[in-house]
C-alpha cells in the first residue's frame, strides 16, 4: 500500500490558509487607525519607488542627452534675430523721433539682459510624483505585505522540505552500494576460483611429469633380477 504524502497535503493546506493571513492583513490595514497610518505613508514610499523604477526602465538616454543639449545650447541665434528686429524698428522711430530711439534701444538692452531660463533637468531618483490617495497607497502596502507573507511561507515550506529531504537516508545510494559490496564479494571469489584452478593445474603438470619415470622405473627393476 503507497502511504499518503502527508507533508504535501500539509503544505498545500498552510499555503491555502496564508491567503487568509494575507487577507486579514489587507482588513486591518484598512480597520486599524495606526495601521493605516504606518500603511499609508510606507505606501506612498513605495509608490514613489514604484515610478521611479518604471520611469528609469522606460526611459531613453539617448533622447535625454538630446533635448539636454538643446535646453543648455546658447540662444545666440534668437538673440540676432532679436537685436536685429529691435535695430530695425529703432532705425524706423529714429526717422519720426530721436527720443523714441532711444527708448527702443533701452528695451532691446533689457529684453537681452533678462532672457528666460530654462528649467533644469531633475534626477529621476530625486523626483517627486504626485502622491497616491490614501486609500489606494494603504492598498498598495497592504498588497505588498499580504504577498510578501504568502511568498515567506511557501519559501520556508520549501527549505524545510528540502532539509527533510537531505535528513532522509537516501535509498539509491543504499542500493548501488549494496551491489558496490556484492561486486566486490564476487571478484574475491572468482580470485579464489582462479587460484585454485591454477593449484589443480600445477597438480596435474606434476603427475602428468611423475608419470614417465615412474615407468621407465618399474621397467628397469623388472629386467634387473634376469
Amino acid at each position: 500500500m503507497v502511504p499518503l504524502p502527508l507533508f504535501k497535503l500539509g503544505s498545500l493546506f498552510l499555503r491555502h490558509i496564508s491567503k487568509y493571513g494575507a487577507n486579514r492583513i489587507k482588513k486591518q490595514a484598512h480597520d486599524h487607525a495606526r495601521f493605516r497610518a504606518f500603511a499609508a505613508r510606507y505606501g506612498q514610499m513605495m509608490h514613489q519607488l514604484n515610478m521611479r523604477t518604471s520611469v528609469a526602465l522606460l526611459r531613453d538616454p539617448e533622447a535625454e542627452r538630446r533635448a539636454r543639449e538643446k535646453a543648455e545650447a546658447p540662444t545666440v541665434k534668437t538673440e540676432a534675430q532679436t537685436r536685429r528686429e529691435e535695430e530695425g524698428k529703432a532705425k524706423e522711430q529714429q526717422k519720426a523721433s530721436p527720443a523714441a530711439a532711444t527708448t527702443a534701444t533701452a528695451t532691446a538692452t533689457t529684453k537681452q539682459k533678462t532672457t528666460p531660463r530654462r528649467q533644469p533637468f531633475q534626477n529621476i531618483w530625486t523626483r517627486k510624483f504626485r502622491a497616491l490617495p490614501e486609500d489606494k497607497a494603504v492598498d498598495l502596502f497592504a498588497d505588498v505585505v499580504g504577498d510578501t507573507f504568502i511568498l515567506g511561507v511557501a519559501v520556508a515550506l520549501i527549505l524545510y522540505e528540502y532539509w527533510r529531504s537531505q535528513q532522509k537516508p537516501d535509498s539509491n545510494k543504499e542500493q548501488i552500494e549494496a551491489l558496490g559490496k556484492r561486486l566486490d564479494e564476487r571478484d574475491g571469489a572468482l580470485r579464489e576460483a582462479e587460484a585454485r584452478l591454477g593449484a589443480v593445474e600445477e597438480a596435474l603438470r606434476a603427475l602428468r611429469d611423475a608419470g614417465p619415470k615412474k615407468a621407465v622405473q618399474a621397467s628397469l627393476g623388472e629386467a634387473a633380477p634376469t
